[in-house]
């Protein structure tokens, strides 16, 4: 069996050559990529991401985990 690869993935957006796009940024990596929505940002960053551990695969070390970590926002 092989074992599955997870990362945190943050998406926030910003404006690139004055359009606003959607960046997906892995926060183990500190890898991002962007799309012009949320869905397809996160697909390029999937095809980066796949593209850096074939090059490297000693990369994809730290997206062997057991159990996600859980991400909130605190509001103050």
């Amino acid at each position: 069996m092989t074992q599955e690869l997870s990362c945190n993935v943050v998406i926030h957006k910003e404006e690139l050559d004055g359009k606003s796009v959607y960046v997906a940024e892995c926060e183990e990596l500190s890898i991002s990529d962007f799309g012009d929505t949320p869905e397809e940002a996160i697909e390029h960053l999937k095809d980066a991401l796949k593209l850096l551990i074939s090059v490297d695969p000693e990369k994809a070390e730290p997206l062997k985990k057991d159990q996600p970590l859980m991400v909130t926002r605190l509001y103050l």
